[in-house]
């Protein structure tokens, strides 16, 4: 009984262990992992090397938005690693900043978050928005590129959103057939639109 009792213990001891040593792991994984989001000292260092570089993601001012992460994905293109706008271990060895992976001065907003959407594209002219024609956007902006129609009962009005191959925008727009999980691009071109077409994307959204 005792024996069986002193087994059952080491055996916790070493689940524990096991545990321990998987949470320290992922925890090291995902400080090496600089992304949308991130602000802090590595991001600022990040920034300064890519426009060095010539990947230009304007001042270095320590947070990960649209720019840094346009920089990002031009960079590991160039290089021939896997392009995700994500400033992995890999991307940072390329870049020369490996002592960024054992730092952990970053913090991460909580406050963005994924959506996966079904998109079109759009744009001003009148046979896109018949009967609306020469009118502006639901919030009142014009209608031009970065304008995107939502259902608001899934992004509010006024939510700003990142849209991959297509890039930064504001929910201003909505439409009779934008229901649900569904996203209306607005193009400066109809053709652009049109060059679009339907596409599921997975998209951030940044407040």
């Amino acid at each position: 009984m005792l024996k069986r009792r002193i087994l059952v213990y080491l055996c916790l001891i070493a689940l524990v262990g096991i545990f321990t040593g998987l949470m320290a792991g992922s925890a090291t994984a995902a400080d090496s992992v600089l992304s949308w989001g991130d602000t802090g000292s590595q991001v600022t260092r990040l920034q300064q090397t890519l426009n060095n570089n010539g990947y230009w993601c304007g001042s270095a001012d320590g947070i990960f938005g649209s720019k840094t992460f346009n920089a990002v994905l031009s960079f590991q293109k160039a290089v021939g690693i896997k392009a995700d706008g994500i400033a992995g271990p890999v991307t940072l060895k390329y870049l020369g900043l490996e002592s960024l992976m054992s730092s952990s001065q970053v913090s991460r907003s909580g406050s963005s978050r994924t959506i996966t959407m079904v998109t079109t594209g759009y744009c001003p002219c009148s046979k896109c928005n018949y009967p609306y024609g020469g009118q502006p956007s639901y919030l009142g902006y014009p209608l031009k590129k970065g304008i995107i129609a939502t259902d608001p009962r899934v992004i509010p009005m006024g939510t700003r959103i990142y849209v991959p191959g297509y890039g930064e925008g504001i929910a201003a727009d909505q439409g009779g057939a934008i229901k649900g999980n569904r996203l209306d691009l607005c193009f400066s071109t109809h053709q652009q639109a049109l060059n679009w077409g339907i596409k599921t994307v997975s998209v951030t959204i940044l407040n």
